[in-house]
């Protein structure tokens, strides 16, 4: 019998959301979500598309700029990395955990009679 109480529930639980989804109150629910969610959809293209072009634009301008000479870049970082003080590292390393400690185990007692 409580194989049968799933089965019931499952039956029971099918039949009410075919029926719930048959009712005009529920596809016109549905509709309207699908409709907002397609416009959230195209909204968010519509800005990936518009931050590409952006970005795209960023870059083609950056190549047409002049770039400094390669010696004045390095001059130039080499300079700042002698003003600023060397940083110390305070991470320590990581331990392992010591191992727990063992408790001895009773000892089975020995069998007075021997093999048997």
């Amino acid at each position: 019998m409580l194989p049968l109480l799933p089965f019931a529930a499952g039956l029971l639980a099918g039949a009410v959301s075919v029926k719930l989804l048959r009712s005009d109150k529920t596809r016109d629910g549905l509709n309207a979500a699908k409709t907002r969610l397609r416009a959230a959809t195209v909204s968010g293209l519509n800005k990936l598309e518009h931050s590409t072009a952006a970005v795209r634009e960023r870059l083609e301008t950056a190549d047409d700029a002049p770039a400094a000479p390669a010696s004045e870049a390095v001059a130039a970082l080499t300079a700042v990395a002698e003003e600023a003080p060397a940083k110390v590292s305070t991470v320590k390393p990581r331990r392992k955990p010591a191992p727990a400690k063992r408790t001895k185990a009773a000892k089975p007692a020995a069998d007075a009679g021997g093999a048997a």
